[in-house]
């Protein structure tokens, strides 16, 4: 039995006696108790307000800096599809008007003569000599109607196969005007996008 440790006797704590306070221990009223509680509340409310707010705008801002790059990301291909559907409208609108031009031109063919006149006067009185190409269904319209400006000594209508009906080139010795319905075409679909920028 040499092995067991010495057992040691519990003795129960010793409390002053009823009325008798140690000398560095304050005793509170109740009201006291309730005014400490409050104020340590108020404290910890306070304190945990103001963290808690800080937390609240730092996580907000880094909520709606997300936000801002989600609809920039967003955005970026809806402008494309903007673009690209503009680019269709405008060259679904110039085909139509192209078509337009085409039958007008199959029903009246003399409104050849208004784009040959516009493109001379186009030339701005550049030349005194004019070469004239166009469709030879044209061309032979062109003889028998074209009259010359005053200003110009000479005029010539050229028949050229490879125009299209409603087409026509006319050129002098200082200038060129194409007067292609596919050239028209372009510049009215340039005019259009730019128009739309």
């Amino acid at each position: 039995m040499s092995d067991l440790a010495p057992t040691l006797r519990w003795e129960p704590p010793v409390f002053p006696a009823p009325g008798r306070c140690p000398e560095d221990v304050v005793l509170h009223t109740a009201q006291q108790l309730d005014e400490m509680e409050a104020a340590a509340y108020q404290d910890g409310f306070a304190r945990g307000h103001g963290e808690g707010y800080a937390a609240g705008v730092q996580q907000a801002r880094a909520e709606a800096a997300r936000l801002r790059e989600l609809v920039a990301h967003l955005a970026r291909p809806l402008a494309q599809i903007d673009e690209e559907v503009e680019r269709t409208l405008v060259a679904m609108t110039v085909e139509v008007a192209r078509r337009l031009v085409q039958q007008e031109l199959e029903l009246d063919p003399a409104r050849v003569l208004g784009v040959v006149r516009e493109a001379i006067g186009a030339l701005d009185g550049a030349g005194r000599e004019l070469r004239v190409m166009a469709h030879p269904e044209d061309a032979k319209l062109l003889q028998e109607h074209l009259v010359a400006p005053p200003e110009v000594n000479s005029l010539r209508v050229i028949a050229d196969p490879s125009l299209m009906r409603g087409d026509c080139r006319v050129a002098s010795e200082f200038a060129q005007v194409d007067a292609r319905l596919d050239t028209r075409q372009a510049n009215l679909a340039q005019s259009l996008i730019g128009e739309a920028e």
